[in-house]
């Protein structure tokens, strides 16, 4: 089995929103989501997700957060300087928490573990054609994300 350890420092493009990632990653996939189409401003985005207490955010950030769908409660944080995602966070339940981080912004993307799915593929802008499992749908999307969280517990 893979190393899934990461600890290296993250940032948004333009450097203003930095913080750590410290964890064992639990999953990563393609979002094809509308929501992350235009937060993204890119065909779909590559997330790497962590137990939120994995990421340390300095005490003094400049990141914004914000809900663009209720529910569920993912608040996706953006930097407040250059606009571009810098982390998301999703309570599952109390003191239960995930980090969502574009995997772009860690410092060494090429050592975070490889995407398992595209998710939320019928909302795709274009087809990709890779051999990564293609899944349709709101709700076999979010049930893919899930099982990858809960597989992640069984390590």
């Amino acid at each position: 089995m893979p190393d899934l350890s990461v600890n290296q420092s993250c940032s948004c493009p333009c450097g203003q929103s930095t913080f750590t990632v410290s964890g064992v990653a639990i999953s990563r996939f393609l979002c094809h989501c509308q929501i992350c189409q235009s937060i993204y401003k890119q065909p779909f985005a590559d997330i790497t997700t962590f137990w939120s207490g994995s990421v340390s955010l300095p005490e003094e950030h400049s990141i914004q957060f914000n809900r663009y769908r209720l529910p569920p409660a993912l608040r996706r944080g953006t930097c407040a300087t250059c606009d571009a995602p810098v982390v998301g966070l999703l309570s599952l339940a109390p003191f239960v928490q995930l980090a969502f981080v574009p995997s772009k912004n860690f410092s060494a993307p090429a050592a975070l573990p490889s995407a398992g799915a595209h998710i939320f593929y019928h909302r795709r802008v274009c087809d990709v054609h890779d051999s990564l499992r293609k899944v349709n749908g709101y709700w076999p999307s979010e049930l893919a994300v899930t099982k990858m969280v809960m597989g992640s517990l069984f390590r």
